[in-house]
């Protein structure tokens, strides 16, 4: 029953295809949550929260990876990810966060954003370093700024000639609407949420590393 209600989530998300976005859900997918592992999927809020109610916790889905004195090598990395998957992937918290930012969106007239696993794993992966390495900040020790870390992760825009990504970050996991509260609050964090031009999104929630959102065009 499982399964057949998340390819039931996965083929519904698959037909949505609006005017001001551009992506498909693909066809590889973890049997944990139905979010698949390459491109951007576009859920409605039902869908979300369908997926929510099933999604790991956020204290469960913190990578063990320590890597406090140099920087992640491409084979570590590799491994990050299949562990990050291993994990459930998104967890709830994140979900949560992805449902809220788009209804604000929506009750502006403005288009929904796809979660990109990439942006999802990018966003994960400086929270959890922010926690490891106890640090608040746009630009890692070791893995540069936004953009950067966006690139390693294998994001690449959907539009041409549109600039790429933009973050917001929080240093509290107190719980969703809260963090998305405290943005809309702060007008730079309220202008990466109510940008026109993004179309897909990720977050990365840790206990202890606060939470990242990662904005793409």
């Amino acid at each position: 029953m499982k399964k057949k209600r998340i390819l039931t989530v996965i083929l519904a998300a698959a037909m949505m295809f609006g005017a001001n976005i551009q992506v498909s859900a693909a066809t590889e997918h973890t049997e944990q949550t139905g979010i698949p592992r390459n491109e951007p999927i576009l859920l409605t809020c039902k869908q979300l929260q369908e997926l929510i109610e099933t999604a790991p916790g956020i204290a469960e889905t913190r990578s063990a990876a320590v890597l406090a004195d140099r920087r992640i090598t491409e084979q570590e990395l590799a491994e990050w990810k299949e562990e990050y998957w291993e994990l459930g992937g998104p967890n709830a918290f994140e979900l949560e966060m992805v449902k809220l930012i788009n209804i604000e969106r929506q009750n502006i007239g403005l288009n929904p954003l796809a979660i990109s696993p990439n942006l999802m794993m990018a966003a994960r992966f400086h929270s959890t370093q922010m926690a490891d390495l106890v640090f608040f900040n746009h630009g890692s020790p070791h893995h540069g700024r936004g953009n950067y870390r966006a690139e390693m992760f294998g994001h690449s825009n959907i539009q041409e000639h549109v600039w790429g990504v933009r973050e917001n970050i929080a240093s509290s996991t107190r719980a969703p609407y809260h963090v998305v509260q405290v943005w809309m609050n702060s007008p730079g964090h309220r202008a990466a949420i109510m940008a026109e031009h993004f179309l897909t999104i990720g977050i990365g929630a840790v206990q202890g590393g606060g939470t990242t959102a990662k904005f793409g065009s």
